[in-house]
């Protein structure tokens, strides 16, 4: 580009002393400012474009690598969650068939294994549901009541995770909707693991169903570090996990189905602070008929 306004200019300037002596000076001197202001302007639409080019390049390259990453963050992590519930279920196993326990003592154990089974099935749900999501028949529609569901996943959540201390209340008229229950089961179930895994040492959670007509709000509460406001536009994307939350098992998936699974419901999903510390997911759901 520099070598071709080189030439341009250079070309004006022969012309511009060729044409003194046919045309009058300011005539001569103004063809020469012309020529010079087009190349300039030409020059920086390119420069302009190119430099848009080059940007447009970067971030395409920049957020195929980051998904790239995640993607292999997600296999990693996969990995290691079905194999830890795969040892404890062997472990238990093992040590049922070589040692010569009491029943309490089997019982014990057998419950571990019980619980690595649901814990490996939930991994495997969470992985097959995030495919189905994509299919553009993946909700099955019957109408079914949100406090109801919600009643039904704390309990099938309390049965996984029995040190988790989940209360549920209800403010105001129940609300139907139109929708998959199993799907909206799983919705909820996720948004309880992920408030039991990140909200601190006291694993309180708190889930509150508020109706009315104006509005009808399912809320999903903890008391942990919260989630900072940069990370909340990115929690909802797939395999995304916060830097800090490499140590604790997960996915990356979870709070990916729970967004698609709200929006094919046609509701939306929030994330603000909790009084005190801690995050708290807001479902606003449509009203109910």
């Amino acid at each position: 580009m520099s070598w071709w306004a080189n030439l341009i200019i250079s070309s004006a300037s022969r012309l511009y002393e060729a044409s003194l002596g046919t045309k009058p000076e300011f005539q001569a001197a103004l063809e020469w400012e012309q020529t010079v202001f087009m190349v300039a302007s030409e020059g920086s639409v390119f420069a302009l474009l190119f430099v848009l080019g080059l940007i447009w390049f970067w971030k395409v390259i920049n957020a195929d690598n980051n998904k790239l990453a995640r993607e292999r963050n997600f296999i990693l992590a996969v990995t290691h969650e079905l194999k830890t519930p795969i040892a404890a279920i062997r472990l238990a196993i093992d040590t049922v068939d070589r040692l010569d326990l009491n029943d309490q003592q089997e019982m014990e154990l057998l419950n571990e294994a019980r619980s690595g089974t649901l814990r490996l099935e939930k991994r495997v749900e969470d992985i097959l549901q995030a495919t189905r999501l994509n299919l553009p028949d993946a909700l099955l529609t019957l109408p079914f009541s949100i406090c109801d569901s919600t009643e039904m996943a704390v309990k099938k959540f309390v049965s996984l995770y029995p040190n988790s201390k989940i209360v549920f209340s209800k403010m105001g008229d129940d609300t139907t909707i139109d929708g998959d229950h199993e799907m909206w089961m799983l919705c909820i179930t996720n948004l309880l693991e992920n408030a039991y895994k990140y909200g601190g040492d006291s694993k309180q959670v708190e889930v509150v169903f508020e109706g009315s007509l104006r509005k009808n709000n399912l809320s999903v509460i903890d008391h942990g570090p919260g989630i900072d406001e940069i990370d909340r536009f990115n929690i909802f994307e797939a395999f995304y996990r916060l830097r800090r939350d490499k140590n604790i098992d997960g996915t990356g998936l979870g709070l990916h189905l729970v967004s698609k699974i709200v929006q094919m419901h046609g509701a939306d999903i929030s994330v603000t602070s909790t009084d005190g510390g801690g995050a708290t997911f807001v479902v606003g759901l449509p009203g109910s008929f």
